[in-house]
């Protein structure tokens, strides 16, 4: 806990305070934007969201005892919104919101990051799977008969991991609020973590999450089309990614901490974007931060890579081949498959070297990384076919999947043949244009296309299915695709109609357990329905061919 005299110390941009004679007696023991939250000794910050101004509920936070409030409107401001506070209400005006409530979390936990090599690792596509990979490696170098847990904590989408212990980090989660992120961060360091690895998300990045975390290591595994209904644009994309690589020059640095930023040369838009922006920050800093870069060897000629994949070889159920890098080179061998998993490992390879972790630890890690919840994950029930939940929910990613899948139809059967089936759907109130590319990805690529819900929100689920069904039809005939709106159904109905040596695939909702209809998120699992599909298939006497038609 501290006083908020301290607090308000640590905070940039204090523009205002109203009643803070006491400030060095009053003590703040929670920071909080979640007026529901609110007890005595709570420090409430009213933060502008996309639909909710959080200046509305200071009078909520002052009525269940908040020790002091803030926000970025001034008392005449309020005052004209018609918000009214207490009179003895301690109040401070803050120039940004967003990076106080990020700064005070931290202050109030003691600054952990600072006690952390922390490495970030954003993207499009791959970022839980490399920052799981990194987390891996590390576990291993830091691994002990007494602790074989290791000495390193991870935030994913997914969830987060602290020297082995798991802690759920809900519903539709991107990168964790600033609150829980230094929650996490101060637990890895209270339990004697030496790293910290934090999938950031653009929106993580850009509303200033973790703008209180000191990073080390930032990597970027691609940079895609994503998420533009909210950036409003690829550059505006790009730009909030940026922001980790950005942060590099921003804090000192820690002693025996590298910092570096891990590039994907093979991503050329991001490539180039984002070493200019390692050039414009160390110009401005006068300081260097060490880039490295990973990529194929076989992508170009004439280039130099810090770190260099060759002599790849795929299999079902895993992949092999050699890293080059500026000490050497050694073999790898992953469960996981696809020429994107091959980037996924070349990232957190990078990472590691760039942070002195020996290769055999490397080789170590990755070897020891099990197959990740919702990311080509098999759902094995017995039945005569292969069925898959993935992640895969940007055109990119559905294409890579696509293209990783093909090869395994009609493996391990006699006649060789098989049909490729995909499931999937598109989120409402989310980038549109992905829909229709969506749709001539799985047209082109898959056998057999079933399209379906996926958070339609508040969106007609039927406009949605049609805006992806005319890119199907772009290269699918009307006998190679259907849509059923409800999502078990359509997964039911692709389990129905596979055959021996077909791969049912359903994308796009991988380790989520939640799907949003409305404004209200209910209770959802694909590993589940599709379990539950497959037991249903198996208890009748024949597999059931299902009819619903296209339209």
């Amino acid at each position: 806990m501290l006083t908020l005299a301290q607090l308000l110390n640590a905070l940039p941009d204090v523009r205002f305070g109203q009643s803070l004679r006491h400030a060095g007696k009053i003590v703040i023991e929670d920071v909080t934007a979640d007026s529901r939250t609110v007890k005595p000794g709570t420090l409430f910050v009213a933060v502008t969201g996309g639909r909710v101004d959080g200046h509305r509920f200071l009078p909520d936070a002052a009525a269940q005892g908040a020790a002091a409030l803030a926000g970025t409107l001034s008392p005449a401001e309020l005052n004209a919104a018609g918000i009214a506070l207490p009179d003895d209400a301690c109040y401070i005006q803050l120039g940004d919101s967003r990076n106080a409530l990020a700064i005070a979390c931290a202050a109030l936990q003691n600054f952990p990051s600072r006690s952390l090599a922390i490495i970030g690792v954003t993207g499009t596509d791959g970022k839980t799977t490399t920052s799981l990979l990194i987390e891996s490696i590390l576990k291993a170098a830091t691994a002990t008969r007494e602790r074989p847990e290791g000495g390193v904590g991870v935030i994913t989408t997914v969830g987060a991991r602290i020297a082995g212990q798991e802690n759920d980090t809900g519903f539709h989660v991107t990168t964790p609020d600033a609150p829980a992120v230094q929650c996490y961060l101060r637990s890895m360091v209270d339990q004697g973590c030496r790293y910290a690895v934090i999938e950031s998300t653009s929106h993580g990045l850009h509303q200033q999450r973790v703008a209180a975390v000191e990073f080390d290591v930032a990597a970027v595994t691609n940079i895609t089309h994503e998420h533009l209904d909210y950036h409003g644009s690829y550059d505006a994309y790009l730009a909030a990614k940026a922001l980790l690589f950005r942060s590099l020059f921003a804090t000192p640095r820690k002693p025996n901490v590298p910092r570096c930023a891990v590039l994907n040369a093979d991503d050329r838009a991001s490539y180039a974007a984002l070493l200019a922006v390692n050039s414009e920050e160390a110009a401005k800093h006068d300081q260097q931060v060490t880039v490295r870069s990973y990529g194929m060897g076989d992508r170009g000629q004439h280039r130099r890579l810090d770190v260099t994949v060759t002599d790849v070889h795929y299999a079902p159920d895993r992949t092999r081949f050699r890293l080059q890098w500026w000490g050497g080179d050694f073999p790898v061998e992953s469960s996981l498959i696809g020429e994107f998993n091959v980037y996924n490992v070349a990232c957190a390879a990078t990472v590691a070297l760039a942070l002195g972790i020996p290769p055999h630890l490397v080789q170590q890690g990755i070897a020891a990384m099990p197959g990740v919840v919702g990311r080509m994950e098999r759902i094995d029930s017995g039945q005569p076919f292969l069925a898959i939940v993935d992640f895969a929910h940007t055109p990119v990613s559905l294409e890579r999947a696509l293209v990783t899948l093909r090869p395994l139809v009609g493996k391990d059967t006699n006649h060789g043949r098989g049909r490729l089936i995909a499931v999937f759907g598109s989120a409402g109130l989310r980038d549109r244009d992905k829909r229709f590319l969506m749709g001539q990805v799985s047209g082109r690529l898959a056998d057999f296309t079933v399209i379906t819900a996926e958070d339609p929100r508040t969106e007609d689920l039927g406009e949605i299915c049609r805006e992806i069904e005319r890119g199907v039809r772009e290269h699918a005939a009307a006998d190679q695709y259907a849509v059923v709106h409800d999502r078990a159904e359509a997964i039911q109905y692709a389990v129905d109609i596979a055959e021996e040596g077909d791969i049912v695939a359903a994308f796009g909702k991988g380790h989520e357990r939640s799907m949003c209809f409305g404004e209200t998120e209910y209770p959802w699992s694909d590993q589940d329905a599709m379990r539950a599909a497959l037991a249903h298939r198996a208890a009748r006497s024949k597999p059931f061919k299902a009819k619903i038609a296209a339209s």
